[in-house]
């Protein structure tokens, strides 16, 4: 009948007891995370290659049961017409009549007839069998002898391919080399096979993941490899654990990682690794712990995220958190458990929330952090120079302080921007010094571990900022300081600075080596070495430092101070503090004496020597406004090296006075003196390219250097005009002829233009410098005036004439000069007049 038709109610849908089970499951379903955490493990887990489609079917035992089965087939089928027939006996039983038994009662005389026959035949045969028997006994034999020889023969191949499994790490070679196992298959390779495989070195870890993998290839065709290799490690495993030694850990964490790594094959079941992981909570101590751990490490995350197995694994796992919590275990073993516990399971974290910024910080954090180089550094500051600044500035300061994200050798390019911006924004640099040294005191304040890099980074920072000359060097001496004694004789001094942390050596060794080797000169250099020995008391403070803390100090003192003495007891450092402490006592109250004879001298010099000591000081006011020093340690140099020069070492406060008196300059006179050279330097110039002008081309030839023998007179033109007759004057003319260079001589008539151009020349000549000699001499004569009006009225005639006086009264004043010492002032004679002057300066 055909089936009824029903009506349509619509789409439905038919729930199965699958569907029931996945939607019961509710909320877990699409949490689940893939099993394999990327491609490539996935392939090395699940890829494995078809040893059939390199190895014949005969060397891998499959052509046996496709032989034996026509066999099978062959004994079958004389059996099946014994069946037949039994049936149609039965069949016809009930049907026969009573003649038919006598037919078959002929029938079995027949057959008796028939089966005497056969055993008449059967003998004859056994004769013949007898010599093929003894010929097939010679023939078992010789292959016998053969297939030892061959089994000798696989047995070294063997040997070396067992040989080479240690040195398989990697997917090819262990494929390359079960495929070559598989020529050499039989039951007594696999057994020796598995042997190797199982003895491992138990230090040899990387290994298992490949041994494993051969051990999945193989088992496509080789059923019993697997077999026996799981069945040795779970007798392995139940022995080491029943066993309850605190000795063998390496070889049970060789043991267990190999169950784990066979179990991501899906060679040794699941079961089993629960079982054993199982036993290790039921005892959870020791050993125990260490070898559960590793097991969670190999396979843990395979199994809690493999749909059959995620609810088991997730029980267990809370299981031995509160096994954790309980048992109270050492900080190893707690730390052990949770890493073990949340590569399985890792805990819920919400997205990450990416911070939308504005397309211009978006350009500028671009061209900090990513485009920045040694090359396109003027490109950079040509592109910030554009930004909007009161828009940009703050977020420009910001990534400037975040030097530590970009790459460390290019903080000094962050400090060349802040130079090439602080000329155009004079505020931003000062900003930026004032938040890196912000920085550093919120490092010492804090004294976390993570921001280590970033307190590194802001020193280097600092040191370059020094480099290019944006601050000062009491600043970074002031740092040096603040880093050595920020937080001691406090209640928190074990907290910001422990005794065993070495950071704050490593801070200030990055400083010093940044900008320390500029510190070698001057006062800059006595600030230095009395930090240095300050800087070692800490480090002896410190007791051993590690080891290479003690090599970058070695390298930073070589930088910096080759021939310092090392000190190695803080009682010796101590010793040298106060010394140095004492000299500088001393050296202090020296200069306050002298600076008091100084005073008191001043008072009774005469009207000549105060207005000597007004012109030394316009002189050392004119030097410090030429000097190229920019700071304070550049400044004090100069300082230095004067006071070397004119008496005793004057003090700090004695420099900071004599630089403000620069800011007393007029600007007025500044202004016409910058006119006067410049109108000076364009005149030189006019005339120069007038000169450049009007110059007549030169020869290429050179001149015989006889044509200069004797009183001629040479020309600019390449002539000599040598004897001149009335009317003609003779000269020499330079030829050429291919290489060879000749001269002819010729006369040329007087009222040519070149010969009156040539005596129009020297006359021009001889006016030039009639003059300057006029000049020379009515300028000697007004010196020699002036200094005599000028001399002091207590020093010796000097004589009417400038000549006499420079005999007869230069050698008492040198005289007098030498003996009055350094800072005097000295006459000497230049020129018929005299000159007075002071000491060397620098």
């Amino acid at each position: 009948m055909d089936p009824p038709v029903m009506p349509d109610d619509g789409p439905t849908r038919v729930t199965t007891v699958a569907d029931g089970s996945s939607h019961g499951q509710g909320k877990e379903a699409p949490a689940m995370e893939p099993v394999w955490d990327d491609e490539d493990t996935r392939a090395f887990y699940e890829s494995l290659p078809d040893l059939r489609a390199f190895v014949p079917a005969v060397l891998l035992g499959e052509a046996e049961p496709k032989t034996s089965d026509p066999e099978g087939k062959s004994n079958e089928r004389p059996e099946s017409p014994k069946e037949s027939d039994d049936t149609r006996a039965n069949a016809t039983s009930s049907s026969t009549s009573e003649h038919h038994q006598n037919g078959k009662a002929e029938e079995k005389g027949k057959e008796k007839e028939e089966r005497q026959k056969e055993k008449d035949r059967e003998k004859e045969k056994g004769k013949v069998t007898e010599k093929d028997k003894t010929k097939e006994k010679d023939t078992d034999r010789k292959g016998e002898i053969e297939k030892e020889k061959g089994r000798g023969a696989d047995n070294a191949s063997l040997d070396a391919l067992l040989q080479r499994l240690p040195s398989c790490v990697s997917r090819d070679l262990i494929d390359q080399l079960t495929v070559e196992f598989c020529y050499l298959n039989s039951k007594a390779t696999r057994k020796r096979l598995v042997r190797a495989l199982f003895g491992v070195p138990r230090t040899s870890l990387e290994l298992l993941p490949y041994y494993s993998r051969m051990v999945a290839t193989l088992a496509t065709c080789m059923r019993d490899v697997p077999a026996m290799l799981v069945n040795m490690l779970e007798e392995e495993f139940n022995f080491l654990i029943n066993k309850k030694d605190q000795i063998n850990i390496e070889t049970k964490i060789k043991n267990i990682r190999f169950i784990g790594e066979l179990c991501k094959f899906k060679i040794a079941p699941s079961g089993l690794v629960f079982t054993c992981f199982k036993q290790c909570l039921d005892d959870f101590t020791h050993h125990n712990i260490d070898v559960a751990c590793n097991l969670l490490e190999t396979c843990g995350r395979f199994l809690y995220r493999s749909p059959e197995t995620t609810v088991r694994m997730a029980n267990m796992l809370d299981v031995m958190m509160r096994l954790k919590i309980i048992k109270n275990l050492d900080p190893r073993h707690s730390t052990l458990v949770e890493n073990a516990y949340y590569l399985c399971k890792p805990p819920e974290k919400s997205a990450r929330v990416s911070k939308v910024r504005p397309p211009l910080h978006q350009y500028i954090k671009k061209l900090i952090f990513t485009d920045l180089d040694k090359n396109n550094a003027e490109y950079i500051l040509r592109q910030l120079r554009k930004m909007p600044w009161a828009d940009s500035e703050q977020y420009i300061l910001k990534c400037f302080l975040k030097v530590h994200k970009g790459k460390y050798s290019h903080i000094y390019l962050i400090a060349l921007l802040t130079a090439g911006l602080s000329r155009y924004h004079d505020d931003f640099a000062v900003a930026v010094v004032d938040e890196v040294l912000e920085e550093i005191r919120v490092g010492l304040e804090l004294n976390e571990f993570n921001m280590q890099q970033m307190r590194l980074a802001h020193m280097r920072f600092l040191g370059e900022l020094y480099n290019f000359e944006q601050l000062d060097s009491s600043i970074v001496f002031e740092t040096l300081y603040l880093i050595l004694i920020f937080g001691h004789g406090t209640p928190e001094q074990d907290v910001l600075d422990p005794p065993e942390d070495c950071f704050r050596i490593r801070m200030v060794i990055t400083l010093l080596r940044t900008c320390g080797h500029y510190f070698n000169r001057g006062s800059s250099k006595r600030k230095l070495d009395r930090f240095l020995l300050h800087f070692q008391r800490y480090i002896l403070s410190k007791g051993q430092v590690p080891f290479d803390i003690e090599f970058e100090i070695q390298d930073m003192l070589a930088e910096l101070r080759p021939k310092m003495t090392r000190y190695t007891s803080l009682d010796d450092i101590t010793t040298a503090l106060v010394e140095l402490e004492e000299k500088e006592r001393l050296a202090k109250n020296a200069a306050s004496g002298v600076e008091e004879n100084g005073t008191g001298h001043a008072r009774r010099a005469t009207p000549g020597e105060s207005d000597s000591c007004s012109d030394r000081s316009s002189i050392k006011e004119e030097d410090e406004l030429l000097s190229d020093g920019n700071d304070e340690g550049s400044d004090s140099e100069d300082g230095d090296d004067e006071d070397e020069d004119a008496g005793p070492a004057r003090s700090e406060e004695d420099e900071v006075a004599v630089r403000k008196k620069r800011a007393e300059v007029d600007p007025a006179e500044m202004e016409d003196f910058d006119r006067e050279l410049k109108a000076m330097m364009q005149e030189s110039l006019e005339s120069r390219k007038q000169e450049l002008r009007v110059r007549p081309a030169t020869l290429n030839m050179m001149i015989p250097m006889n044509l200069f023998e004797g009183g001629h007179r040479e020309s600019e033109s390449g002539e000599e005009t040598l004897d001149e007759e009335p009317d003609k004057v003779r000269v020499k003319v330079l030829v050429k002829k291919g290489n060879k260079q000749q001269t002819k001589q010729m006369y040329i008539p007087g009222e040519c233009s070149l010969v009156q151009g040539v005596k129009e020349k020297e006359a021009a000549e001889m006016e030039e410098k009639r003059d300057i000699k006029k000049k020379i001499l009515e300028y000697n004569e007004r010196e020699e005036d002036e200094g005599s009006a000028s001399l002091p009225t207590n020093w010796p005639s000097l004589g009417s004439g400038g000549n006499s006086a420079g005999s007869g009264g230069s050698g008492n004043i040198g005289s007098g000069s030498r003996s009055g010492g350094q800072g005097k002032p000295r006459s000497f004679y230049v020129a018929g007049g005299y000159h007075h002057g002071y000491g060397r300066r620098r």
